[in-house]
């Protein structure tokens, strides 16, 4: 006889239910198909302040009208959504998944939301965003630690050659260039770009020719200074061999030339991740193992470096338009610091140049979601739900944005603020209270 398989009953599952749901970091909540609460776990409670007992039961637009509105659109639709950014009160910031739940037959008996806590984290970008320029190390074009700093550093220094590994866009120009400057060089600092001249002027163009007359190649011109080869994995073996051998010897011969001359500069060369097969495979491998190697990160893997380039890319965007650098909302560091940036540093630049023009041309002085291009913004719930809500919601919204920006004008001053928006301290203790405030 088979073996006898035991499932739980229905009491078992609820509990292990209600176990998980107390067990996550996430604030859960599932309502039925009439809008009442079902489940409401232990992270809701902490995150809202509202026990168990006193929502369970009752209808989720009772205590939160645009959560509510929110969950109806799911299981109307009965279509999920992700990543909806939502200020359900000052200074709580939360993630927003939902998605309707439908039992073994397909019909629906519900919707579930379940949001994360992302306030630390926001309050930590403002924080980098709010930074003073002083003390940064500017992150801004120099993403590694303070030993790979030293390291990459001192490399060049000894004149040995840096090789800097990493996708299109990351820095690894800007990189090259405060080496140059830290390091306080006599020389220039001279770029070649090696996959943007034919062949046949590329060597001509590096070391030079010697004919009737000397005509230098930017090796000379580089003199003391730092020669930057841009994707030096682009140029033809035969230049890569006689690049290598320039290393080792720290000498070289202009085309046409048959006497040396010293190698006088630093050689700093950046290529793409040098690991990929179809990278190395561009590569003579002597060249390649000749240079000290060093990975540039990704944007993606450096979202703690966002809001300060954020900043930084902001007041280069506002110079061009000779106005103020306008600020970025909590809301738009949430949508920037959740982005990939597949373009690097220049699709980053772009974005805030874009949100620039955008704040001073629709006139908010600030940057919003709603002022960046689409492809970073995150849809937040006011915009998901912007067509059902209540006139009396807006009201009461556009009443608590005018109460914290007469606070925060105000400094902290109730009696000021007051007299600001023309009410009595009285009715704005209330008004505080009212909108969490205080």
């Amino acid at each position: 006889m088979g073996q006898e398989i035991h499932t739980w009953s229905g009491r078992h599952v609820n509990a292990l239910l209600q176990r998980l749901l107390d067990t996550t970091n996430d604030a859960v909540t599932i309502v039925d198909t009439d809008g009442i609460v079902q489940y409401w776990n232990r992270v809701s409670e902490e995150t809202y302040g509202i026990a168990r007992s006193d929502i369970v039961g009752k209808r989720i637009g009772d205590f939160f009208q645009r959560e509510s509105i929110m969950l109806f659109q799911v299981m109307e639709s009965g279509t999920e959504v992700h990543h909806v950014y939502h200020e359900p009160r000052p200074g709580v910031h939360v993630m927003i998944n939902a998605s309707p739940v439908r039992d073994e037959q397909e019909q629906l008996i519900g919707a579930i939301s379940i949001e994360s806590n992302v306030t630390q984290y926001v309050k930590l970008s403002a924080e980098m965003y709010n930074k003073p320029e002083a003390e940064e190390l500017s992150s801004a074009v120099f993403p590694f630690k303070p030993e790979e700093v030293h390291a990459a550093c001192l490399v060049v220094e000894h004149k040995r050659p840096l090789l800097l590994l990493g996708e299109s866009g990351v820095g690894k120009r800007a990189i090259a260039q405060w080496i140059h400057k830290q390091l306080q060089l006599q020389g220039l600092f001279v770029t070649v770009s090696c996959g943007a001249l034919p062949h046949g002027l590329l060597e001509a163009e590096l070391f030079g020719y010697q004919g009737d007359e000397v005509r230098l190649g930017k090796l000379d011109q580089a003199k003391d200074g730092v020669l930057y080869l841009k994707d030096i994995h682009l140029l033809p073996q035969s230049l890569q061999e006689k690049l290598y051998q320039m290393l080792q010897d720290r000498k070289f011969y202009r085309l046409g030339g048959t006497s040396t001359v010293s190698l006088s500069c630093r050689i700093i060369a950046s290529a793409a991740n040098g690991l990929e097969v179809s990278v190395l495979s561009q590569w003579l491998p002597e060249l390649y193992y000749a240079m000290l190697q060093q990975e540039v990160p990704a944007l993606r893997e450096r979202k703690q470096d966002i809001p300060e380039l954020s900043r930084m890319f902001l007041n280069v965007a506002a110079e061009k338009l000779n106005a103020q650098s306008p600020p970025l909302g909590s809301d738009a560091l949430t949508a920037l610091t959740s982005f990939d940036w597949p373009g690097n540093m220049p699709q980053l630049a772009n974005a805030m140049e874009h949100a620039c023009f955008m704040a001073h041309s629709n006139g908010t002085g600030a940057v919003s979601v709603r002022e960046l291009p689409d492809y970073a913004r995150l849809t937040t719930l006011s915009e998901l739900t912007e067509a059902d809500v209540p006139l009396s919601v807006h009201s009461e919204e556009m009443e608590r944005v005018r109460i914290a920006d007469a606070l925060k004008r105000a400094a902290g001053n109730k009696a000021k603020a007051a007299r600001m928006l023309s009410i009595s301290r009285g009715a704005l203790y209330y008004k505080m209270r009212q909108y969490g405030l205080e």
